[in-house]
């Protein structure tokens, strides 16, 4: 990943995350969510540099236990989706990965 260069994520727990995530994608969005997304993380670099920064592999806050979700790639994705639509995402989040306090972190960066 560019932005931490961690490489160690849990492959399997992505496509878990990711299935939860992207149903907060309507379906207007799909077709240029890729360039939406890659605009996001261009326009947001230097934000989410500082977070990966703190909370990410080696970061001074990094805790695994409690925030495995900067450990993978797809944070980005939630960043995103945290920005653009917020009360759906934590809707979706936990009503299928019941995991607040994971989330949490990425609220407030």
């Amino acid at each position: 990943m560019s932005l931490t260069g961690y490489t160690g994520f849990d492959r399997d727990l992505s496509q878990e995350i990711l299935a939860v995530v992207l149903k907060s994608v309507s379906v207007e969005q799909q077709q240029d969510y890729v360039r939406q997304l890659e605009a996001f993380a261009e326009a947001g670099r230097e934000r989410l540099v500082q977070l990966y920064g703190k909370f990410g592999p080696g970061g001074k806050f990094a805790d695994e236990s409690h925030c495995y979700l900067t450990h993978q790639p797809e944070s980005v994705v939630v960043c995103e989706r945290l920005d653009t639509v917020p009360m759906w995402l934590e809707a979706v989040w936990n009503d299928e990965l019941d995991a607040e306090l994971t989330l949490e972190r990425f609220t407030k960066y």
